[in-house]
């Protein structure tokens, strides 16, 4: 009896947010951002260089290198899955207080840049934009910091732990693609749904890079957000085996505006000074 009253309930619940009326506002329906180009580029203190980034198999990847006359060093910044040069002019301006060249870049597949997006693809792309970075960009820096956003920390952790970096951040980050997954599902509807997720996805795991880092890093999520939401970035700052390490909710964020935030901006500032960037 008590099998039946469970199904019955389950049911009942189904079918009551089958017909629950879920409203759009005008604001919901349109996702709007502030875009740059390197044509109407005019965020002080930076000079934007285009530039084509070769990758080993042949992709071209289209970069920006933000260079500022104060600099003493460079953030590779990577995007999450919906990122486009394009729409950063926020991050940007959330970086002016800092005295750091930004590089960005869309992924293969996204943007100019040719090629197909896959999970090793993408991989090669960081790689070739921390080499950049590093050695070819217009000032080279030796001190290379790494900032990822959503699907971007998987790259972000992924060079902080294989190449020579003085930090890193993980913004609105996954901890792992199963464990993500799970949770985009409310517990009641787990029975009728299910992912079928491809393995090279399935294989990425921030959980098990942070524990392996000992770097200063910056975990910070939105209060309010429902794609990534905020207690997977305390679990990442519970694994990680930083000495230096700071775990920051930003309030009233949700998982793409947290630039737009002052608070947003002010962590970055402090972060970088505890680091010796002032």
């Amino acid at each position: 009896m008590k099998n039946y009253t469970l199904a019955v309930s389950v049911l009942f619940f189904l079918f009551l947010s089958a017909c629950t009326t879920i409203e759009i506002t005008e604001r919901d329906a349109f996702d709007a951002y502030r875009t740059v180009t390197p044509e109407t580029f005019n965020i002080d203190p930076y000079q934007l260089h285009d530039v084509n980034l070769q990758s080993e198999d042949g992709t071209e990847i289209d970069a920006w290198f933000l260079e500022r006359d104060d600099a003493n060093a460079t953030v590779i910044y990577y995007g999450g899955t919906g990122f486009l040069m394009v729409t950063s002019r926020t991050l940007i301006e959330a970086y002016r207080n800092v005295p750091v060249n930004i590089l960005l870049l869309d992924y293969r597949g996204y943007g100019r840049s040719s090629g197909t997006p896959t999970v090793e693809g993408l991989k090669t792309d960081a790689r070739v934009a921390y080499s950049y970075a590093r050695s070819a960009a217009p000032s080279p820096q030796e001190t290379i910091f790494v900032h990822g956003h959503a699907m971007g920390t998987f790259l972000a952790a992924m060079i902080a732990e294989e190449e020579e970096v003085a930090g890193y951040i993980l913004e609105s980050p996954i901890t792992e693609v199963n464990r993500w997954t799970r949770r985009l599902v409310p517990w009641i509807a787990r029975p009728f749904v299910r992912f079928r997720i491809d393995q090279p996805i399935q294989d990425q795991n921030n959980l098990v890079r942070v524990e392996r880092i000992n770097l200063p890093v910056l975990i910070m999520g939105g209060a309010f957000d429902d794609v990534t939401p905020f207690r997977m970035a305390e679990e990442l700052y519970e694994a990680s085996a930083s000495t230096q390490k700071r775990l920051v909710e930003i309030a009233g964020a949700k998982h793409t505006d947290l630039p737009r935030y002052r608070q947003y901006r002010d962590v970055l500032v402090d972060f970088y000074a505890r680091v010796g960037l002032d």
